[in-house]
């Protein structure tokens, strides 16, 4: 009986200790409060949403996403670090834990929304195509990029519609943005679709190019977010109410014209 008591007791003092020793896992502002850095997943080929500049010297990542993440890092005192990687690693990089957050000009698609989770919407652009000056009257509707060779970055919501517009056979997905901008100068493509702000940056900087408007519909996913790993339902939380009070304070035109400054889009 003694022996029984005491291996009951045991057993009571080793649960006992297993629950001293638990600890509350730490939310995700907690961690990144700790850690003293707010790290951001980017890539920075996209002006003015994010893209590289010298300042003082130094290579600097710069752009509305870029501002909008130093101004959650201020309020959450902590430094803000930048991650610069291809567009296409982003959400699988995220869910390795590799930085807090992603923003990166990302729209939430069917895909992504299963990998990671996203704010509210921030701002709204449009799809549009770039091509040369002697195809400005060529490409009018979607309609009229059937059967030309037509390119979008890799892993971006563009690549989806290209795909859609001319076919697998003839969409080509590069990497980055600048190489499909060589390509379409090269004659390797006829035009790229990208976002309107970013098409105005690069033709802004190549006058042998021109934007065109051909047309594409937004629908229910349209809208550039934040991504955030699965289940940071606190942090999406906190990170809708720091955009909510940017647009409420017009912080993001201001972001916005500043970016397109640095980009040279005056």
């Amino acid at each position: 009986m003694k022996k029984i008591l005491a291996l009951v007791m045991a057993a009571l003092v080793l649960v006992g200790c297993a629950a001293c020793g638990k600890k509350e896992e730490k939310s995700k502002i907690e961690q990144i409060k700790e850690a003293g850095e707010l790290v951001v997943g980017t890539s920075a080929d996209y002006p003015p949403f994010e893209f590289h500049v010298e300042i003082d010297g130094k290579d600097t990542i710069v752009g509305l996403d870029m501002a909008m993440c130093q101004y959650i890092a201020d309020d959450l005192g902590v430094e803000l670090r930048v991650v610069d990687m291809a567009f296409d690693n982003l959400v699988m990089s995220l869910q390795k834990g590799e930085f807090d957050l992603v923003a990166a000009s990302m729209s939430k698609d069917e895909k992504r929304e299963k990998a990671i989770d996203f704010t509210d919407v921030i701002y709204y652009t449009d799809t549009v195509l770039v091509t040369k000056k002697e195809n400005a009257d060529k490409f009018k509707t979607t309609e009229d990029l059937k059967g030309h060779k037509i390119g979008a970055q890799s892993g971006t919501s563009q690549m989806d519609k290209a795909v859609e517009f001319v076919g697998e056979e003839n969409a080509v997905g590069l990497t980055k943005q600048q190489d499909l901008i060589l390509e379409v100068q090269n004659g390797k493509i006829e035009g790229t679709l990208i976002e309107a702000l970013v098409a105005d940056a690069y033709v802004a900087a190549n006058p042998d190019l021109v934007v065109c408007n051909i047309g594409v519909a937004r629908t229910e996913y349209s809208g550039i977010r934040i991504g955030v790993e699965k289940g940071e339902e606190e942090f999406v939380e906190y990170l809708n109410g720091i955009i909510a009070e940017m647009q409420e304070k017009d912080l993001i035109s201001k972001y916005t014209l500043e970016a397109q400054k640095l980009a040279g889009m005056e």
